[in-house]
């Protein structure tokens, strides 16, 4: 655990603010849910992740769809990827998610992208991965909140994903979206 010399108090209502720069550090916005732990006397706040939560469900969804396709498939909340499913990619589990796959959440737009038809594949995480010549980003919305995505992706320069492809896609992501209601 790594100190940071700022020290505040509790107010008389019980609370307590969360400095800006651990905040902005920590991707922790107004509103954001936290969680409490406590391990022997340390309290501990965790930014919560409803899709990590049902990390099972999520697991079982990826692993049915690179069944299906024999694609890789990650699963992320909006904040970090989950997991990987189907690829060496699992190094990508925990890493942030970049600037413009958060936009992509926030705008709660699906994307399909293909090099080879002109639309690049955004970046998942920050820090870069491998080229993807082929990708399809669903976001998993439930009333009207954005909770993650599910991502499909390929390298192969020669594929492209078909429009039932994208269903399966757009299927999980709403299965995943019922665990939220």
């Amino acid at each position: 655990m790594r100190e940071t010399g700022i020290v505040r108090r509790i107010d008389e209502l019980g609370r307590v603010v969360i400095p800006k720069e651990i905040r902005k550090t920590l991707r922790i916005r107004e509103n954001d849910p936290l969680e409490f732990y406590t391990e022997r006397e340390q309290l501990i706040l965790k930014k919560y992740s409803p899709v990590s939560s049902v990390s099972e469900i999520a697991k079982s969804i990826a692993e049915s769809i690179h069944q299906i396709l024999e694609k890789p498939c990650v699963v992320t909340d909006t904040d970090a990827v989950i997991l990987v499913i189907g690829n060496k990619d699992k190094d990508w589990a925990g890493k942030t998610v970049s600037a413009e796959f958060e936009k992509i959440l926030k705008e709660r737009k699906s994307l399909v992208a293909s090099r080879q038809d002109g639309t690049n594949p955004v970046t998942v995480c920050r820090g870069g991965e491998p080229d993807v010549e082929n990708q399809i980003v669903v976001p998993v919305v439930s009333n009207g909140d954005c909770f993650g995505a599910i991502v499909i992706y390929d390298r192969d320069k020669t594929a492209r994903f078909t429009s039932t492809d994208v269903k399966l896609a757009q299927l999980a992501a709403l299965t995943l979206a019922k665990q939220f209601e």
